[in-house]
């Protein structure tokens, strides 16, 4: 009787807590903003995004020279749309790359990836295909960044290709 208690008696602990091992909430929550300045909201605003990314692959694409050290880049994205028709209109992207300039422009949905035909893509710059960027729509709150043929890009161990929705 003692031994099987005892064996026993590790199986209850693991069991119990496995109980309290994480706490109950909603997955996949928009973080709340750290930035000093508020974030854009209202019917003309789509979202607003950011994310830190290695730089090196960004930089090439976009043929421009990134300082010596620099390894990472962070993005603030923020997607407009229409408020009467809820169709993209313009964006405003805010950088480490280029601290000096905002990059704005339009951008469009487009669909597709080489593995999945019906995938929503946005597309920043669709007049200028030699240095649009491809976002991945994962869903209404993260965006994965496209290599220029619409691939997935490669992060790291500390960073990612990917943007998550802000909010105030």
């Amino acid at each position: 009787m003692k031994a099987t208690l005892l064996t026993l008696l590790p199986y209850l602990i693991v069991s119990l807590n496995a109980i309290y091992a994480q706490e109950a909430r909603p997955t996949n929550v928009p973080g709340k903003t750290t930035s000093r300045t508020p974030i854009p909201e209202g019917p003309s605003v789509t979202g607003e995004f950011h994310g830190r990314f290695p730089c090196a692959e960004i930089a090439k694409d976009w043929k421009v020279a990134i300082a010596p050290g620099q390894w990472k880049m962070k993005w603030a994205l923020t997607l407009y749309q229409d408020p009467a028709t809820g169709q993209p209109t313009t964006y405003r992207l805010r950088g480490t790359l280029n601290r000096a300039a905002t990059r704005e422009g339009t951008w469009a949905i487009v669909t597709g990836t080489p593995t999945d035909p019906t995938a929503i893509v946005y597309q920043l710059d669709a007049d200028k295909p030699n240095v649009s960027v491809y976002l991945l729509k994962g869903d209404d709150d993260v965006l994965f960044i496209l290599d220029q043929q619409r691939h997935f890009r490669i992060g790291t161990a500390d960073l990612s290709y990917t943007l998550n929705r802000v909010v105030n």
